[in-house]
C-alpha cells in the first residue's frame, strides 16, 4: 500500500509540473509558493513565463537556500517574502541584486516589531533600512501592531533613497502625521472605514487632499460605500479607489464612478500579492 502512495505521488508531481509549464506558456501572471513544485521545474516555468511577457510571483516559504533564489530571481521571478520566511537581511540584498539583473523585484512583508515598538524585532532596524536602501520593498500593516510613524519615516526615506517604497495597510483613523511619509512617496491602504470615524469626514476629506497633495499615493478601499459626493470628492483628490466588486447593483449611479476608477490602476508593486487583501 505504502508503495502505491509512492507511485500516485510521483505520478502527481510531473503531471503537476507540466501544468505550471503550460500556464507559464501562455504569458499570464502565475503565483507559486517554492514548496509546490521542485526547483529545476521552477527555473524552467520562470524562464519561459518571462520570455512570454508574464510576470513570475515566487511566495517564500523558507523552503529554497539563498544560490537557488538569486537564480530564479536573475531568471526573473518576483520574489514575495517576509520576515517570518527570512530573518537575515544581507541575504535577501544578495538576492535582490539578482533580482535587479533579471528585472524583477523583492516584495518583503515585516510582520514583526519594528526597533523599540513592543518586543525585540527579529531583523535589526538597522538591517531593515539597508535592505531599503537595496532597492527592497517593504510592507506593513499596524492591524497587529501599532508602529511608530517616525520609524515609518525612516523606513520610508531609505527605500526612496534606495528606488523602492514602503506600502502601508493603515487600520483606523488617518493619522495627523503622515507628511514625511507622503513626502518620501509612501503607498498608503485606508479603508471607507475612516469616513466612519467621530470626526468630521470634511476634515478626513482634508487630510486626504493633504497627504495625496505632498506626494502620498493614497489607495482608498470602499468597502461599505460612501455618500455619493463625497466619493466624487476623493476621487477628485487623485486618490486611488478600489472598490468592492458586489457594493453596488448594475443600475446604481455609483457605477459611472467606478468606472472612472478603474481606468486608474495602482502599480501592481503597490500592493503585497493582491490588490483587494487587507493585512
Amino acid at each position: 500500500m505504502a508503495d502505491e502512495n509512492i507511485k500516485d505521488k510521483n505520478v502527481e508531481l510531473p503531471k503537476k509540473a507540466y501544468e505550471l509549464l503550460s500556464r507559464a506558456d501562455k504569458g499570464t501572471d502565475i503565483t507559486v509558493r517554492d514548496d509546490q513544485y521542485e526547483f529545476p521545474w521552477l527555473m524552467d516555468s520562470v524562464k519561459l513565463c518571462r520570455k512570454k511577457g508574464g510576470r513570475f510571483r515566487l511566495v517564500d516559504s523558507g523552503k529554497l537556500d539563498r544560490s537557488q533564489l538569486e537564480w530564479l530571481a536573475g531568471a526573473g521571478a518576483d520574489l514575495y517574502t517576509s520576515d517570518e520566511a527570512r530573518a537575515e537581511g544581507s541575504e535577501l540584498e544578495h538576492v535582490n541584486n539578482a533580482c535587479q539583473k533579471g528585472g524583477a523585484f523583492i516584495a518583503y512583508f515585516h510582520y514583526g516589531p519594528l526597533e523599540s515598538e513592543e518586543e525585540p524585532s527579529s531583523v535589526s532596524f538597522f538591517d531593515l533600512k539597508d535592505m531599503g536602501r537595496s532597492g527592497i520593498y517593504f510592507y506593513l500593516s499596524n492591524r497587529e501592531i501599532k508602529r511608530e510613524i517616525s520609524k515609518l519615516n525612516e523606513l520610508a526615506h531609505a527605500c526612496r533613497k534606495g528606488g523602492s517604497w514602503l506600502v502601508y495597510y493603515l487600520h483606523g483613523p488617518l493619522e495627523d502625521s503622515l507628511e514625511e511619509l507622503a513626502r518620501n512617496e509612501t503607498w498608503i491602504h485606508v479603508t471607507d472605514q475612516i469616513f466612519q470615524e467621530p470626526e468630521d469626514p470634511a476634515l478626513v476629506l482634508d487630510k486626504v487632499k493633504t497627504a495625496v497633495s505632498a506626494g502620498a499615493k493614497l489607495i482608498l478601499h470602499v468597502e461599505k460605500g460612501l455618500d455619493f459626493s463625497l466619493l466624487r470628492d476623493v476621487i477628485k483628490t487623485q486618490a486611488f479607489v478600489l472598490f468592492k466588486s458586489s457594493l453596488f447593483d448594475y443600475k446604481s449611479a455609483f457605477r459611472a464612478l467606478e468606472r472612472k476608477t478603474r481606468k486608474r490602476k495602482p502599480d501592481f508593486r503597490a500592493y503585497y500579492l493582491y490588490p483587494t487583501f487587507l493585512p
